[in-house]
């Protein structure tokens, strides 16, 4: 009965010694991880709008129902040149980050994927250059629609192979932006 209770009382203070490292670590590190997470966000959004020399986000947006994270107006100097958008939607492995930018005319300045789960290698063909360049310069007044077999229709966005489900969450990630965006434009984003 000795042993037991030995024992118990050493993988205790084993465990709570664990736990007591694991709290340290994570309270070195959370502003770190943040910071990160903060600068990996800014890099998508020079990514998706390049000539836009910082990003505000848009205040009084109520994003609470939608799948749009969070809005910014790009800015060069000192003038609104054009949106971007921080959307997620469920892909076929998990959620999916997606930064969406448009300018002022309402054409697709370019789409990024980041943090996402989907499968390496099919899914994975989402982030492929090949895939998100067919969403550039495409304008608000077309409804994007996934095809597996695309015609001449810059709207028809072809589905990457093997990632059906993943593709079509993109293409619905950057129709969100494209329609919060009008209703920006058109003064009824519930600014």
């Amino acid at each position: 009965m000795r042993d037991v209770i030995k024992a118990g009382l050493i993988l205790c203070i084993i465990s709570l010694t664990v736990a007591l490292a694991l709290a340290f670590t994570y309270s070195a590190t959370k502003d770190t991880i943040e910071l990160r997470k903060l600068e990996k966000a800014e890099e998508a959004r020079a990514l998706v709008m390049p000539y836009a020399e910082s990003f505000e986000e848009i205040e009084n947006l109520d994003l609470s129902s939608s799948i749009v994270k969070a809005a910014y107006n790009g800015v060069t100097d000192g003038n609104i040149v054009g949106s971007v958008f921080e959307v997620e939607v469920s892909g076929y492995g998990g959620p999916i980050q997606i930064t969406v930018g448009i300018d002022n005319k309402g054409l697709i300045t370019g789409v990024n994927i980041g943090d996402n789960t989907e499968t390496p290698g099919l899914g994975q063909k989402i982030t492929k250059e090949d895939f998100l360049n067919q969403f550039k310069d495409i304008s608000h007044e077309k409804s994007l629609k996934a095809v597996k077999n695309p015609s001449a229709k810059e709207e028809e966005i072809h589905i990457a192979s093997g990632a059906t489900i993943s593709s079509e969450a993109v293409v619905d990630a950057v129709q969100a932006a494209m329609d919060l965006n009008q209703e920006i434009i058109n003064g009824k984003g519930d600014l």
